[in-house]
């Protein structure tokens, strides 16, 4: 049973129990508020519940219906107290049972929380030796009264402002995905105040998530991602709108999700679901900031952006299906360097922090490159490819007529095949780390961190081969040179993709 109820009698836990027992729940929580005998270091007697208890009833039931519909499987039952109540009695008493015993505590966290907000309630506390003195709870326990202290240091910043702030509280951003990018990105934009957030993930909770996923505990394993980043969010910031969604974004359901919202954050791990938002996105004019880790490499790319005219997800990925990009390497399940991911999220919720309150998105035009093995980076410049599906527009037909298409093939050698054309090459090293013996015997361009104009320069004085540590960087470097002109330019094949 979920109910809310209204006691002008002492508070009975143990009969509250019995009627809250079910053998589907494997998990039971409870919440007990007692009245205590001081307040702000004066000495209580009693306190005096004043309800109005029409209004109490609905807003209170519309609460415990809440927490049950955002805690599946949860039952939930409230009493408070009204009239009057002793020291040591029972104020509230909360409980709800689960099959996961996280999202019985999250339902009870839940309700109190609610309860202290919003239930018409108003205590006169009794002192010791002094009059007597009316309480309005639900102001006494509002923290959205204090909504500007909490972000009052941000709000300093020029770039920012009063006007900055409002521009975030006013923004609806989803975040795809609830895993180690999607938990920092959704920490960030959450303590950032962005007005209404929504993170959708259809997984649970698992131990090989915990190293990178900063959003869970060992508490939470088997309960649902979305869930579980729910509650860690609604108490990271109170002044908020948080909805946790169960489930995953398909091409049945992408476009209602993505309508609406200001802003969309990729924070998934494979290829279908990255080229589905950024079509879903791009055909309702919703800009999409997009980032991808593996191993100790990352990219982030924003697409859509306002006045920013650059190549689209298709364009850093020419004649290749999603599903032959999954085939060739997904992350999803792949080595990761857990600070990596933390990091490459927090480097994509800066940039959509940046793009909802008008300050210049370095990837909105670039392909945002990084190692954490070495800390090199690289801005790519990322522009419409010819013959693109989505972009090959007046200005990809310019291009075009400069540059034939390459096939995505033609961008990959070996090193044996390089040998066997007998032409003098070079090896552009993208990392600080030297590269394999077999590499260095050729002669080296160490190009980690190197500005773009050079490293061009450099790859078109010899036959290059451009390489790094997993392929991630080097394929996108060699993709953009073979655009600007650059023919005799190649990557190392590589054993998965970003």
């Amino acid at each position: 049973m979920t109910a809310f109820e209204l006691s002008e009698t002492p508070i009975d836990p143990a009969a509250l129990r019995v009627r809250l027992a079910r053998p589907e729940a494997g998990a039971f929580a409870v919440f007990e508020g007692w009245v205590r005998n001081e307040h702000r270091g004066r000495e209580v007697r009693r306190l005096e519940y004043e309800v109005f208890s029409e209004m109490a009833r609905t807003e209170g039931q519309a609460i415990v219906e809440e927490a049950a519909a955002r805690f599946p499987g949860c039952e939930v039952l409230c009493v408070h107290r009204c009239g009057v109540a002793e020291v040591g009695e029972l104020a509230v008493w909360i409980g709800a049972t689960a099959g996961h015993r996280a999202a019985a505590f999250a339902a009870c966290r839940l309700v109190i929380e609610e309860i202290k907000r919003r239930l018409p309630v108003w205590k006169k506390e009794h002192f010791a030796g002094a009059e007597p003195e009316w309480v309005d709870c639900t102001q006494e326990h509002n923290p959205a009264l204090r909504r500007e202290e909490f972000h009052s240091r941000q709000a300093r910043l020029p770039e920012f402002g009063a006007a900055g702030q409002a521009r975030l509280a006013a923004a609806n951003v989803l975040v795809v995905g609830a895993g180690g990018l999607g938990c920092v990105a959704a920490d960030t934009l959450a303590a950032a105040g962005v007005g209404r957030l929504t993170v959708i993930d259809p997984g649970l909770v698992e131990l090989s998530n915990l190293p990178r996923q900063s959003l869970y505990t060992a508490e939470d394993l088997g309960l649902a991602k979305a869930v579980a980043a729910e509650v860690r969010l609604r108490a990271r910031n109170p002044f908020i709108a948080i909805e946790g969604v169960v489930g995953a974004l398909q091409e049945t359901n992408a476009h209602a999700r993505i309508a609406g919202r200001t802003l969309v954050l990729d924070c998934t791990d494979q290829f279908a679901a990255r080229f589905l938002l950024h079509d879903a996105c791009r055909a309702l004019g919703v800009p999409l900031v997009q980032a991808a880790a593996i191993g100790w490499d990352g990219s982030v790319n924003t697409f859509g952006a306002a006045g920013a005219t650059s190549g689209c997800l298709h364009c850093l990925w020419p004649g290749r299906s999603p599903g032959e990009l999954a085939a060739a390497g997904d992350c999803n399940g792949g080595a990761v360097f857990g600070p990596a991911v933390n990091a490459l999220g927090l480097m994509q919720a800066t940039e959509a922090i940046k793009l909802l309150v008008g300050l210049p998105v370095a990837s909105a035009t670039q392909t945002l490159l990084v190692s954490w093995l070495d800390y090199s980076t690289l801005a790519v410049p990322r522009v419409a490819q010819p013959g693109c599906p989505v972009c090959d527009t007046a200005a990809g037909a310019a291009r075009a007529a400069a540059a034939s298409p390459v096939a995505e093939a033609d961008l990959f050698v070996s090193v044996a095949e390089l040998e066997r054309r007998g032409v003098a090459w070079q090896v552009l090293n993208l990392e600080v780390a030297p590269p394999s013996a077999a590499l260095a015997r050729r002669p080296v361009v160490a190009a980690a961190g190197m500005p773009w104009a050079e490293l061009r320069a450099a790859a078109a004085r010899w036959p290059t081969l451009v390489v790094c540590a997993h392929g991630v960087r080097s394929v996108a470097v060699v993709r953009e040179l073979r655009a600007e002109g650059v023919a005799t330019v190649f990557a190392l094949a590589p054993e998965v993709f970003p």
